[in-house]
């Protein structure tokens, strides 16, 4: 998809795109709170740049936000002036905002996929550059981690920062707890290198993975000696390799061998997803045991950013 949509999307990096952002000094930290008698969860990255959690339509436990009194706050802040852009999986109804919401349906457990994000920060630097008032609000399942992502991406786009470091500690600083991930981190700074003075565009060779190795041993079982791990592997969010077995056949390693060698052998491309669980298995006879499965860690990279040639690759 990349490699596909190259042309249009990975192309003009050499504008200025400062103005489309302004006043990310203390100005842009409007307060909300006295706007309606509940507290809306819903915060002013910049003045341009809104950040809010998904608005219920009724009432329901851990949703600060209504979409009637979301709904209210925006027409009477930026009448005709504001679009929504949803990464959550779950759609509402575009009328409640005047129909002009995008659905980006963005994982809620991975990083975006580098085609979506670079897509939407396109879309979002479009809307702003359109007329001066016109303002992004951005909203995510809990407003924290996917916001933040597509935030920290679009300070990039638009060369406010040529970093991930500086452009996530200014989210921090306006939104505290945004709980990015290290492959969010990773993705941010795809989109640095995309859009730099000298772009580093993803390349469409596929990689070969011939195993993943884990070290040390992490202890997840219940004498605390180890663990019994598989490894999952996904392009997007489609699994196309698995080394788990029966719950019997799996192996149990130990401290005291230092590492985990999970042979794959595997052929990757475009958004890749290593996922690594210890399986448990509940108390009960053989027929009756229940394996729930225990997440150790998850890596996620783009093959494209990975140099022709690279035989290793080293995450911390």
């Amino acid at each position: 998809m990349v490699k596909g949509g190259a042309g249009k999307f990975f192309s003009n990096f050499k504008d200025n795109l400062k103005d489309t952002l302004k006043d990310t000094s203390t100005k842009v930290m409007h307060q909300v709170a006295t706007y309606t008698k509940g507290e809306l969860d819903i915060a002013y990255i910049t003045s341009r740049i809104i950040v809010m959690t998904y608005p219920a339509e009724s009432v329901q436990i851990g949703y600060q936000n209504h979409v009637e009194d979301i709904r209210s706050f925006l027409d009477s802040r930026h009448a005709d002036h504001y679009t929504v852009f949803n990464l959550s999986q779950r759609n509402y109804r575009g009328a409640k905002f005047s129909n002009r919401v995008s659905e980006c349906n963005w994982p809620s457990r991975q990083a975006p996929g580098l085609h979506n994000l670079f897509a939407v920060c396109k879309n979002m630097h479009n809307w702003l550059k359109q007329n001066p008032k016109n303002v992004c609000v951005i909203t995510c399942s809990d407003g924290r981690g996917p916001s933040g992502v597509l935030v920290c991406a679009m300070f990039c786009f638009c060369h406010l920062f040529s970093h991930p470091a500086p452009a996530m500690q200014l989210l921090s600083a306006k939104r505290p707890g945004s709980g990015l991930w290290p492959s969010h981190c990773r993705y941010i700074g795809y989109v640095c290198s995309m859009v730099s003075e000298k772009p580093n565009l993803p390349h469409s060779k596929p990689l070969v993975i011939k195993a993943l190795t884990m070290s040390p041993v992490p202890c997840f079982n219940k004498q605390r000696s180890g663990c019994r791990p598989f490894c999952d592997v996904l392009i997007g969010e489609t699994k196309i390799f698995t080394t788990a077995q029966e719950y019997e056949r799996m192996r149990e390693h130990r401290i005291q061998e230092g590492k985990v060698v999970f042979p794959l052998g595997v052929s990757v491309h475009g958004d890749v997803v290593f996922s690594v669980y210890h399986m448990r298995s509940t108390i009960g006879g053989r027929l009756q045991a229940k394996v729930s499965n225990t997440q150790i860690f998850q890596i996620q990279f783009h093959t494209g950013f990975i140099a022709p040639g690279t035989t290793m690759l080293k995450f911390n």
